[in-house]
């Protein structure tokens, strides 16, 4: 896991001592942080430059920006302690990967693809969630045969890479490692693939990068349908210690998704 190595853990607790600002800047996503006596105010925008999903910053700021839209919750007496939880997606991100993959017959592989996280504040003591935010915009997308045979995702770009080490250290976005079994007696072509996400569990490593379970795709025949499994090995140096949050569904026994566009016209 190198490829993170020095990343922060920005998904700790910290402390705001009353009337005292903080800013946060994690991938593209800004939040600006007050907390006074009865208050927690929070704004936050987006950022359009590129270089900003490698950003992880955190410091003290002057007091929140007066041109941003500010949120506030009002208690008796404010709690003094907050936490940024990283959270999966709470749909499905279909990747559109930038060159289409053949997988030939009988054969697998594997690759690394990361999506986007959403970020929850929760204040602690006592514990409560005040609110949601995806760290990145992204767009909806449906996905399947056609508009009757689908789910409704979101959409994403991204490499399928074959190697840990060509993967970017970006504080926003999770690895998951995928197999892709072909068991059928054609050529698998793929130019969308659809990660799972609320079947997954996020994972934080010490080194400051963010992992999901991996996963095992198999593909079987033509039809839209895919058999998916849970992977038993975590990606290394990650252990159930390293949990930051549990999958927020359980698929069926038969484990059928829709994974695979670009199966349907062969």
């Amino acid at each position: 896991m190198s490829h993170a190595a020095g990343l922060p853990l920005w998904w700790q607790p910290q402390m705001l001592a009353l009337d005292e600002c903080w800013h946060y800047a994690v991938g593209p996503l800004t939040l600006y942080i007050k907390r006074s006596q009865q208050e927690w105010l929070f704004s936050h925008e987006y950022s359009k430059d590129p270089d900003a999903a490698y950003r992880v910053d955190s410091q003290a700021a002057a007091c929140l920006p007066e041109l941003l839209a500010c949120q506030r919750f009002i208690f008796r007496h404010s709690p003094t302690t907050f936490r940024l939880q990283p959270r999966l997606l709470d749909r499905p991100v279909v990747i559109k990967t930038r060159q289409s993959v053949s997988i030939p017959a009988g054969e697998q592989c594997i690759f690394y693809i990361s999506s986007p996280l959403q970020l929850e504040l929760t204040l602690l003591d006592p514990l409560q969630s005040l609110f949601t935010l995806p760290i990145q915009r992204l767009s909806d997308t449906w996905f399947g045969a056609n508009t009757q045979q689908g789910e409704l995702c979101y959409a994403d770009k991204t490499q399928a890479r074959h190697s840990l080490a060509e993967i970017p250290a970006r504080p926003h976005r999770a690895v998951t490692p995928i197999t892709i079994e072909n068991r059928s007696v054609k050529m698998l072509t793929i130019d969308k693939l659809s990660i799972p996400l609320p079947y997954l569990a996020l994972y934080g490593g010490d080194d400051g990068s963010l992992w999901t379970d991996p996963i095992t795709l198999q593909h079987e025949n033509l039809t839209s349908l895919t058999r998916f499994q849970l992977n038993q090995q975590l990606p290394q140096g990650i252990t159930s210690r390293h949990q930051l949050a549990a999958p927020a569904s359980t698929p069926d026994k038969q484990g059928l998704i829709r994974a695979f566009t670009g199966i349907f016209n062969q």
